[in-house]
């Protein structure tokens, strides 16, 4: 039974459950499913809050193969918007983060305010009945929530509070809305998108991925949290070292969050909010990734690491970084070459569905069956 909704999700052989069919890792018709049916229809994040600190600011990116820019206005309220002008459909901005007093189309020069509404519109004063008011930027919904900007691209999921559920409440005793980003990065990988944030939730490959780092830290994880909610979370302890994201070079650890009591002091939640976030907060930092599938088989990736704002301001905070980054570096890296294997063995034709190591593939399980409810036509 899935703790997501109740509903029998996952595919059964005999009384074993078993995980998605590989086609789903390939196929070009299911890819495109999952575009128009999960990315297009979900609360999608896009970041912290502090990608788009300041007013002026902004970010253009994609979500589910949609154009959008994220604002930062005038008055400090954030936006998202169509990256299309209301004339004639051209992209308004180039990928990326930048800052501007008004958006202007490079074809035709129609000027927008940073929160969408139309300024000018060169030539048009002989338009019959023409009014500015009536073409700004389409506007999307946008929240923000434990730190997180979402974004719903088509006006089509709902409420963010029944959307996230339980999320924010089980995250509270760590208070990740005010953490700050200490440094990101984004990159593309050679998988398929789902496959990139299931190994991020799953203990079971730590011996062999990792076999000098994260597993030796980590101790058997808690069964999964039920929660209410589009999410999958599960803590687990750590062994040896209370922060499981610095390298044993000898360097003390960051400052334990303020607050943090108990067994969360020595451990580390992670958190898969389906479909495109994965995230784990630990004792003094968070790493999180945003996925955006470019195809079946191709994968953009942000990387990003939050740390408390007091620690951030401290002057050596950068060489007491390093090791942090370095530790995330090598772990990516690791993964990414099983991820490589796994890829090329799912296109066999003689791959085929497996059971789900108990405990350790909790968080994979989940999604897989919150993937079979949005998407019942899944075998």
């Amino acid at each position: 039974m899935s703790r997501l909704d109740g509903k029998k999700s996952d595919a059964i052989h005999g009384d074993i459950q078993l995980s998605l069919d590989p086609s789903c890792y390939w196929d070009k018709s299911f890819f495109e499913t999952e575009i128009r049916s999960i990315f297009r229809q979900s609360w999608i994040s896009v970041g912290r809050f502090d990608r788009v600190p300041n007013r002026g600011d902004y970010l253009a990116l994609e979500v589910g193969g949609i154009p959008l820019i994220i604002t930062r206005d005038d008055a400090g309220n954030l936006n998202a918007l169509a990256n299309s002008c209301r004339h004639r459909g051209t992209q308004l901005l180039d990928p990326g983060r930048g800052h501007c007093q008004r958006i202007i189309c490079p074809f035709h020069g129609w000027s927008y305010a940073l929160d969408g509404s139309l300024l000018s519109a060169p030539k048009m004063s002989g338009v019959a009945d023409f009014d500015l008011a009536t073409y700004p930027l389409q506007r999307i919904p946008v929240e923000v929530r434990a730190g997180f900007i979402f974004v719903d691209p088509l006006g089509q999921a709902g409420d963010i509070d029944d959307w996230l559920g339980d999320f924010e409440a089980l995250h509270m005793p760590w208070d990740i809305s005010r953490l700050l980003t200490g440094y990101d990065t984004s990159l593309e990988v050679g998988c398929n998108w789902k496959a990139f944030l299931e190994v991020f939730n799953e203990y079971y490959h730590l011996p062999k991925v990792h076999p000098k780092s994260f597993s030796l830290y980590y101790a058997t994880p808690d069964p999964g949290d039920q929660v209410r909610g589009n999410f999958a979370t599960q803590f687990g302890r750590h062994q040896g070292t209370r922060s499981v994201a610095k390298v044993s070079d000898g360097s003390k650890p960051l400052p334990i969050f303020p607050g943090l009591k108990g067994r969360n002091r020595n451990g580390t939640r992670y958190t898969w909010l389906f479909p495109g976030l994965s995230f784990a907060v630990s004792s003094d930092a968070l790493w999180s990734f945003i996925v955006e599938p470019l195809s079946p088989e191709r994968t953009r990736v942000t990387l990003g690491v939050c740390f408390a704002p007091e620690v951030m301001q401290e002057d050596d905070f950068a060489e007491r970084l390093a090791p942090y980054r370095q530790r995330m570096q090598e772990g990516l890296q690791e993964d990414l070459e099983v991820l490589k294997r796994q890829q090329h063995g799912l296109t066999s034709p003689l791959a085929h569905p497996g059971p789900y190591a108990p405990v350790l593939e909790d968080s994979v399980q989940q999604f897989h069956g919150w993937l079979r409810h949005r998407l019942p036509t899944i075998t």
